[in-house]
C-alpha cells in the first residue's frame, strides 16, 4: 500500500442505489442518452416526452430523479450506472423500458459502438431475451430510418 493509497476515493468503493425503479429507470435512460459522452437538449427533450406518456410517472416531478442520476454516473459511469439501476427495475417493466432505451440511442437512426455496448449491457443486465432484444432493434431502425438529427 501506498503512502497516499488511504486518501484517494475508488470508484470502487462509491455506491449508489437508486431510491426507487422510478430513479431506475430515469439511471438507465441516461446512461444511454449520454454514451456518446454527451447529452444534447434533445435528447433531454425526448426522455421528457417518453415519461410523461408514462402511467407510472404521473405527477411526479423528474428533474432530482435526473439531478441524482446524472450525479451518479459523473462518480461511476454510464456502465455503473446500468448496473446499479438494472436490479431495482421491475420485471414486468423490463422490456419496455428496454424498447425505450433503444429508442433514445436510435434517435440519429445510427446505433455507435458505445450505445451498441450500453444496449447490450442493459439486454443483459435485465435478461432480456436474445430474440426480443434483436427484434425491438430491428424495429427501432426501420422506425428510425431517415431521422433529421439537430445538432445543439
Amino acid at each position: 500500500m501506498g503512502l497516499f493509497d488511504q486518501f484517494i476515493k475508488k470508484t470502487k468503493d462509491i455506491i449508489y442505489k437508486p431510491q426507487s425503479d422510478l430513479e431506475a429507470w430515469i439511471g438507465i435512460l441516461y446512461s444511454c442518452m449520454s454514451s456518446d459522452g454527451r447529452v444534447s437538449d434533445v435528447e433531454i427533450d425526448s426522455l421528457s416526452r417518453m415519461i410523461v406518456h408514462k402511467q407510472k410517472f404521473s405527477g411526479i416531478d423528474i428533474s432530482p430523479l435526473y439531478d441524482s442520476v446524472s450525479e451518479a454516473k459523473l462518480k461511476i459511469g454510464g456502465i455503473g450506472l446500468v448496473e446499479a439501476c438494472t436490479e431495482f427495475v421491475n420485471k414486468g417493466d423490463k422490456d419496455t423500458l428496454f424498447s425505450m432505451a433503444i429508442e433514445i440511442v436510435l434517435a440519429d437512426g445510427i446505433l455507435e459502438k458505445d450505445e451498441e455496448k450500453v444496449i447490450e449491457l442493459i439486454a443483459d443486465r435485465m435478461r432480456i431475451d436474445s430474440e426480443l432484444a434483436e427484434k425491438i432493434t430491428q424495429v427501432m431502425l426501420i422506425r428510425n430510418r431517415g431521422n433529421v438529427v439537430i445538432v445543439d
